[in-house]
C-alpha cells in the first residue's frame, strides 16, 4: 500500500505552504490554496481514502469540475503547521457527478473542512479551466504582509509599485 503523504500532490503542498510561509506570505492561518488533480493522481492511493468520506454540498453547483479531485487547505489551518501534519492541515477533495457538492476523501481529520475560500477556489478554477484548456491546476490566495504593508507608504499608483 501507498502512503499518500509520500505523493508529489502532497509533498508539493508542504513545500508550496512552507515556502509561502517562510517568505511571510502568508500570516497566521491567512490564506490558501487548492491544486486540480486528475484520478490517475489519486488512484494509488485509493486505500488511503477514508472509511466513510464526509459529503459537503456547494452552495452553487460547478459542473465543469464534476468528479475531479483536488488537494486544499484546511479552514483556520496555518500553512507553517503543514509540513507538521499533512493531515490534519490538508484535503483530498472530489466534487460528485454533478457538481453539487464535494467528499472529503482524505486528511481534514477531527472534523477539519476545506477553506472557506473553497466556492471562490472553485470558480477560480471553472475560468482557469476555460482560459487554459486546463494547463492551470493551482489557486493561491495568500496576504503577502510586505506588499500590504507598502499600500500603506506608497502611492496607490502602479507605476510607483513596479517602477
Amino acid at each position: 500500500m501507498q502512503n499518500i503523504t509520500q505523493s508529489w500532490f502532497v509533498q508539493g503542498m508542504i513545500k508550496a505552504t512552507t515556502d509561502a510561509w517562510l517568505k511571510g506570505w502568508d500570516e497566521r492561518n491567512g490564506g490558501n490554496l487548492t491544486l486540480r488533480l486528475d484520478d490517475a493522481d489519486i488512484t494509488p492511493y485509493k486505500d488511503n481514502v477514508h472509511a466513510q468520506p464526509r459529503y459537503i454540498p456547494l452552495s452553487q453547483p460547478m459542473p465543469l469540475l464534476a468528479n475531479t479531485p483536488f488537494i486544499v487547505t484546511g479552514s483556520g489551518k496555518f500553512f507553517r503547521n503543514v509540513q507538521l501534519d499533512p493531515a490534519a492541515n490538508l484535503g483530498v477533495v472530489k466534487v460528485d457527478s454533478d457538481g453539487a457538492g464535494y467528499h472529503i476523501l482524505w486528511g481534514l481529520t477531527n472534523e477539519a473542512v476545506p477553506t472557506s475560500e473553497l466556492p471562490a477556489h472553485f470558480l477560480s478554477h471553472c475560468e482557469r479551466i476555460k482560459a487554459t484548456n486546463g494547463k492551470d491546476r493551482v489557486i493561491m490566495h495568500c496576504h503577502a504582509t510586505n506588499l500590504i504593508a507598502l499600500t500603506y507608504v506608497l502611492e496607490n499608483d502602479t507605476a510607483v509599485f513596479t517602477r
